[in-house]
């Protein structure tokens, strides 16, 4: 029953924490083992010198996975990570900060939540909330010793826990917020800078104007780069890879193999009986009476014996409709199957159009706030008062205890017959439009009226699928080819590119690996094996394995293995060589600007001096945008004076002020420096981030 599944029982107390994904999927079986045994093993991260346990992450997963079954296994885990992050990090500053929760507090924000304080089981006759009757369902909820009553009763105290959590940090950010400012002389300096407008020219020498190529950029440079601002260059544990794939594709025998073993199935044929021991004729899939038995006996997938309808369907195959029961069409190719399809059913399938009121009731939801006689009775009162002319919609808005088809006045909108629960399907397409009736399920009693009803034409298609795959022939072609590369490489790792250009393979690269990834770029599916070699200490650079993979050997090379800590000269060179090759570019255009007027430089330089009128540094000159270098220079500079050697963005500049006009002088920048205050940052997320970033936050290492 799609649309009234939603009203099943469920336990609204249960608000559970972020737990964390197994960390067995990246693991060999002699790993899984020495987990549990070796002390060095027991921590899968630090977090401001406090080593996380295993234990205490493995409890973490299990509270995780009971929640988040549908959650990607690497996914869950940084998830978990963060969370786990975050939490020790704002723990230790909010106990520094000495903040304290009282439970009064806590209480008030509980009471205050919509889902207790308007939930109907604690609401008194006025439907106003009682407190008295919320207190006493937390004694029933801590007296049950059930296992049901203990895993709720844990779960409100994980989620009270919560709530006093989240009090601290909002208390917290609030605190920070609030003593985050600018002084009154800050805003004074700011809103002159802003406005002050100057006058003037300047030449402009791009770095475009000398080729990269004239540019030269050391291994030790770029070292010392990189130990002069290790802040920058701090990285997880990554691996780099290239490798090649030798995809296990069927041949053409394979194909035909398989089009002639369907094909075989679409008459009768003859087979042998292990238990006569003789040949027996077959009724093929044409022939047969049976066609769910022989699906179930020839196919590689199961029977699917739902109607199809033209609505559903893509236009291609509309012929179907048209076909007698009975028919066969195929053998056809599909998504790596052969296949032979049969219509086998054709006929009206009727659908309705129905609105309904659902009063649930204790015996079948728990949550709820009547007995079954109460409900009984209200249903009947209710069904009274729409027979005798009161609105149906209003009456499902105020009343149902299905939200979804509440706030449609209790409209389900189409469905086909079987797609309710029995009790509710007889009853809708027994009746006529416009019936209205009482009906009990196992969600509790509905009131029920029939708006519409229409049939369209449905078929049941059974098909024989079989799987186009590589023999064994094909199988070992491929590996001997694999296995070949393999052998050479491995002898010779330098020439991995070479071996892969000769045999004509592609080779495609897979940078910044993290130990805890699961997928390759270009690989489908998981490929976690790979990824544990790349990782495994015994593994290093250059080193060649080959990976038997479905439908594909992979040969793959680990080319780069960057520690955690800093970058290596090799994966930082590509952000920092640009760098560096900026700065040696500004210092031979400075070089050029050191004597001559604007005038002459530009003469000189075969370029021109450009413009600067009326510009301040929230509206530049056309030609400074995106580079305030210049203008940042005007606002200090004496007027009438050449200032050179300016580097910025684009380029090195040369700058002559003509003018500046300050603007007028406030009567008071207060009004400024609180406008300053209201675009600042303050949310808590940025604050969190700056926490982050202060503390020493270890990868998190699953292996």
């Amino acid at each position: 029953m799609a649309i009234l599944s939603s009203i099943r029982s469920k336990s609204w107390l249960l608000i559970v924490f972020v737990g964390l994904a197994l960390f067995m999927f990246v693991a060999s079986p002699d790993d899984i083992i020495s987990f549990f045994n070796s002390k060095k093993a027991n921590s899968v991260g630090e977090i401001n010198g406090e080593n996380i346990t295993r234990e205490y992450f493995t409890d973490k997963v299990k509270q995780f996975t009971t929640a988040n079954s549908n959650v990607d296994d690497a996914q869950a885990s940084m998830q978990v990570w963060e969370s786990i992050v975050g939490e020790k990090i704002l723990d230790e500053q909010i106990n520094k900060a000495g903040i304290i929760i009282g439970e009064s507090e806590i209480w008030k924000t509980i009471l205050e939540s919509p889902g207790i304080k308007d939930n109907p089981q604690f609401l008194n006759e006025a439907g106003l909330f009682d407190e008295e009757s919320f207190k006493n369902y937390i004694i029933e909820m801590k007296d049950d010793k059930s296992t049901q009553g203990k895993d709720r009763w844990t779960a409100w105290l994980d989620y009270d826990r919560q709530v006093k959590q989240n009090l601290q940090r909002n208390s917290y950010f609030s605190a920070i917020s609030a003593g985050l400012g600018i002084p009154l002389e800050t805003a004074k300096k700011e809103y002159i800078n802003t406005n002050t407008r100057v006058t003037g020219k300047f030449v402009i020498l791009p770095y475009s104007s000398i080729a990269d190529s004239l540019v030269k950029i050391s291994d030790d440079e770029i070292e010392d780069y990189i130990n002069a601002h290790k802040n920058l260059f701090k990285t997880n544990a990554t691996r780099n890879l290239r490798y090649v794939v030798f995809n296990v594709v069927p041949s053409i025998d394979d194909r035909k193999v398989a089009n002639e073993a369907i094909t075989k199935l679409t008459n009768d044929f003859v087979e042998y009986n292990a238990s006569s021991k003789m040949n027996d004729t077959v009724k093929g899939f044409k022939n047969t009476q049976d066609y769910a038995a022989f699906v179930a006996d020839h196919s590689d997938l199961p029977l699917d014996n739902n109607f199809i309808f033209k609505t559903t369907l893509p236009q291609s195959t509309d012929s179907l409709f048209n076909l007698p029961v009975g028919t066969v069409i195929g053998p056809y190719e599909d998504k790596g199957y052969f296949k032979i399809s049969k219509v086998v059913e054709s006929k009206q399938v009727p659908s309705a159009k129905a609105s309904h009121i659902l009063i649930s009731y204790k015996e079948v939801n728990p949550n709820a706030a009547l007995t079954k006689d109460e409900a009984k009775a209200k249903t009947d009162a209710l069904l009274a008062k729409i027979k005798a002319g009161a609105d149906f919609a209003v009456e499902a808005q105020t009343n149902s205890e299905d939200p979804g088809s509440a706030m449609r006045g209790g409209d389900l909108d189409w469905f086909k017959e079987g797609m309710m629960v029995p009790e509710f399907n007889d009853w809708t397409f027994s009746h006529n439009v416009g019936d209205i009736g009482v009906v009990e399920t196992q969600y509790g009693y509905h009131i029920i009226k029939k708006t519409d009803t229409k049939s369209e034409q449905g078929i049941k298609v059974a098909t024989i699928a079989k799987t186009i795959e590589p023999s064994d022939a094909t199988l070992n072609k491929a590996f001997e080819k694999a296995e070949s590369f393999n052998s050479e490489v491995s002898k010779h790792p330098k020439d991995f590119e070479k071996f892969a250009k000769d045999s004509k393979l592609e080779i495609r690269k897979a940078d910044n690996i993290g130990r805890n990834s699961q997928n390759i770029v270009g690989l489908q599916g998981t490929n976690t094996q790979i990824v544990y070699w790349a990782f495994d200490a015994q593994t290093n650079n250059g080193d060649v394995k080959r990976f038997d993979l479905d439908n594909s050997y992979v040969i793959a090379q680990l080319t780069d293995l960057q520690k955690e800590g800093t970058m290596s000269v090799k994966t930082a060179s590509d952000i920092v060589k640009p760098i560096l090759i900026k700065k040696k570019k500004a210092e031979m255009l400075s070089k050029k600007l050191e004597s001559g007027t604007l005038e002459v430089i530009a003469q000189k330089e075969k370029t021109m001096v450009q413009d600067i009128t009326d510009a301040t540094l929230t509206n530049p000159a056309p030609s400074l945008q995106g580079d305030k270098a210049a203008l940042g220079a005007m606002l200090s500079m004496k007027e009438g004076t050449l200032l050179r050697n300016i580097v910025g963005n684009n380029g090195v500049y040369a700058v002559q002020l003509n003018t500046r006009i300050i603007p007028a002088i406030l009567n008071s920048y207060e009004p400024y420096r609180f406008q300053l205050e209201k675009n600042m940052p303050k949310d808590g997320n940025v604050i969190y981030g700056a926490l982050r970033d202060a503390s020493n936050v270890g990868e998190l290492n699953l292996q």
